[in-house]
């Protein structure tokens, strides 16, 4: 029974990785909660099993505890004040529950993940499926951009409503595949497979016209080139034939990636992409006309100003659209609800305070990371760097939107950083 448990909670996780994309990312209210009950039903099949066993043997990934401490920020600022202006220290009380109860939610998803996706098998099961399922949704987004809406009547690509989601989701997923390729840890015939996904991915990536996607991508050629690959050819246990022939493959596997990323642009069509890149120079200085104005440089601007009047604790996780009217100087026609900045976001929702427990959390990322790439095993080396470099895509996109605030990618996001850090401290309660 216990080992049937085992089984049926793993299974159920990769379900939830996968049908959370579909509805629209998850981002309205209705499925949000669906995927909340989801996840905290499992969460009871955990708590069953350890009733079972009698024991808590749990795995405590040390980046648990940053995004533990910004639930606690969240808890503080819905407590309510003695005096002031506000009751509570978020503008909005009910949207930072809300938004408490989905970051409890990822913590419990986060928590499964690394303990039930620990094996070899099945984190080279979890990898594969990613990469499918992200190829899916590749193949999905570039075949609507030609039949027009017939799945997602609302979705601007595929199951996302935002084109930006869209290529943020499937950067994470190229990322996983990248590492694979620049690594000898797949089979040659297998290998074409891996590439033609990574190549499906770009193309989607590229089809979207998303600047922040396609610059993302970028990083990611950049990451695998500079950091990951001199890891993977510095091992001692290679022969020296054996190095000059990863580093053939590998810088082979870059070049491609490269020509992948240019060439998505001319053979699957970059209007919409040069076009969003022209707007950039009127986005930044400005040129727009007031009735268009939607640049993200004014509502950074406007973001900045509510920093600096709550520099601490900020304005309430999930409270920013609330906060944001208050300091908008635009035309209004537009409704902001996000920074477009994941950086920014946090600082203006949790404060500096928020803003230390991000930074954190980032550092120990790529310093566990790293740390756990010094492994002998060439498999899970090459999984640990395509899930940083998938983390390193995110961590670069998120300087111009808003990823990690949709619940699919902030769930695939967390997912990465599992992998990435599979050394675990294991405590017997």
């Amino acid at each position: 029974m216990k080992a049937i448990l085992d089984k049926v909670i793993y299974v159920a996780l990769l379900v939830i990785l996968v049908i959370t994309p579909i509805p629209y990312g998850s981002v309205e209210t209705w499925s949000t909660a669906l995927w909340e009950v989801l996840v905290f039903a499992t969460m009871l099949l955990w708590g069953f099993q350890v009733i079972q066993k009698g024991r808590l043997n749990i795995a405590l990934n040390p980046l648990v505890w940053p995004i533990l401490a910004l639930l606690l920020i969240a808890v503080i600022q819905i407590l309510p004040l003695q005096s002031g202006e506000r009751r509570t220290l978020t503008f909005d009380q009910f949207a930072t529950t809300h938004a408490a109860v989905k970051l409890f939610a990822l913590i419990c998803f986060f928590l499964l993940f690394s303990n039930f996706v620990v094996s070899d098998e099945r984190r080279n099961f979890t990898v594969k499926l990613i990469i499918v399922l992200c190829t899916v949704i590749a193949l999905i987004g570039i075949g609507q951009s030609y039949i027009g809406k017939a799945l997602w009547q609302r979705g601007a690509f595929g199951p996302f409503v935002n084109r930006n989601h869209f290529a943020g989701f499937l950067e994470m997923g190229a990322g996983l595949a990248g590492g694979l390729i620049v690594s000898r840890s797949v089979k040659k015939e297998v290998l074409a497979i891996y590439i033609s996904c990574a190549l499906a991915m770009c193309a989607g990536i590229v089809l979207s016209a998303s600047r922040g996607g396609v610059m993302a991508l970028g990083a990611e050629v950049f990451f695998l080139a500079i950091v990951a690959l001199p890891s993977l050819i510095s091992r001692k246990s290679e022969s020296r034939p054996g190095r000059f022939g990863l580093v053939v493959r590998s810088v082979g596997a870059l070049v491609l990636g490269t020509a992948a990323i240019f060439g998505s642009m001319f053979l699957v069509g970059s209007e919409g992409l040069v076009k969003n890149i022209a707007q950039t120079q009127d986005e930044v200085q400005g040129e727009l006309p007031a009735s268009e104005r939607f640049s993200r440089r004014d509502i950074w601007n406007a973001t900045s100003r509510m920093i600096g009047d709550h520099p601490v604790f900020g304005v309430g996780l999930g409270a920013f659209q609330f906060a944001y009217t208050r300091y908008d100087q635009s035309s209004g026609t537009q409704r902001v609800e996000q920074s477009h900045n994941d950086y920014l976001q946090i600082v203006a929702d949790a404060g500096f305070a928020g803003g230390a427990v991000a930074l954190v959390f980032v550092i120990m990322l790529f310093a566990l990371g790293f740390r756990a790439a010094q492994t002998r095993d060439r498999r899970r080396r090459a999984i640990i760097f395509g899930a940083l470099t998938g983390c390193f895509a995110i961590a670069i996109h998120s300087f111009v939107e808003f990823n990690l605030q949709i619940t699919s990618n902030a769930q695939l996001f967390l997912a990465l950083v599992a992998l990435a850090t599979p050394d675990r401290n294991v405590e017997d309660v």
